[in-house]
């Protein structure tokens, strides 16, 4: 999976969701490492998604969607 797919995958996990997920449980998914998500989510951010670090993982704003 390339690294667009991967993000576009990362936000449809993220849209999913009403509740924090961890990086590690994101990147066990798409079968990556932590730190490739860690990458991606700052690319994501940069791209203007409104995403939420927590203590219990990652969130998306409900203004991004």
């Amino acid at each position: 999976m390339d690294g667009n797919t991967r993000r576009k995958k990362i936000i449809e996990i993220l849209e999913g969701r009403k509740k924090a997920i961890s990086g590690g449980d994101i990147a066990q998914m798409l079968g990556v490492s932590r730190q490739v998500i860690v990458q991606d989510m700052a690319l994501l951010r940069a791209s203007d998604y409104d995403i939420i670090s927590t203590t219990r993982g990652y969130l998306l704003s409900q203004t991004s969607q």
